[in-house]
């Protein structure tokens, strides 16, 4: 019964892991993504890019 305790803990703290480094992935690639449309918008004093990007993603 022991056993089973310690592979649940096991399971449970590789999940968490996994889920924190997929949160901060995820994150980490849109931020950077948002960054370089928002640069975009920038140099073309427009929004166009922006939708531009709205229609790749959908």
């Amino acid at each position: 019964m022991d056993g089973l305790w310690a592979y649940l803990g096991i399971a449970v703290v590789c999940i968490a892991i996994g889920w924190a480094g997929g949160y901060y992935g995820i994150s980490f690639h849109f931020q950077r993504r948002f960054l370089t449309v928002a640069d975009e918008c920038s140099d073309a004093d427009s929004i166009e890019p922006l939708i531009d990007e709205l229609e790749r993603r959908s």
